[in-house]
């Protein structure tokens, strides 16, 4: 017979990773739409996609700053902290590289 063993706790996701979560997965929507667009119309996309690519830089810079003061909770699951921070690093880093491209 297999040994099961449950865990029952009152242990909550924090708030700032919930949110950092939500505003990794909008920065991530507006980097492919963005990108889409680009792609679609051969570079010539114009202000738009560079307006949501601010607006996708802006969201991942928010997030991860809101994923790190979720860290600092005690007694929470730190998973979605930690999801949001990977996730909005990630983003970061890559408008970051493609905005020292473009100068």
């Amino acid at each position: 017979m297999a040994r099961r063993n449950y865990k029952f706790t009152d242990k909550k996701h924090t708030r700032q990773g919930i949110m950092s979560l939500a505003l990794g997965a909008a920065a991530l929507i507006l980097t492919a739409v963005s990108l889409s667009m680009a792609y679609r119309l051969s570079g010539g996309a114009g202000s738009a996609v560079g307006l949501m690519g601010i607006l996708a830089l802006l969201c991942s810079i928010t997030g991860f700053v809101l994923a790190v003061r979720g860290f600092q909770e005690d007694d929470v699951y730190y998973i979605s902290s930690q999801t949001g921070a990977l996730l909005n690093g990630v983003l970061f880093i890559g408008w970051a590289i493609v905005g020292i491209i473009g100068m």
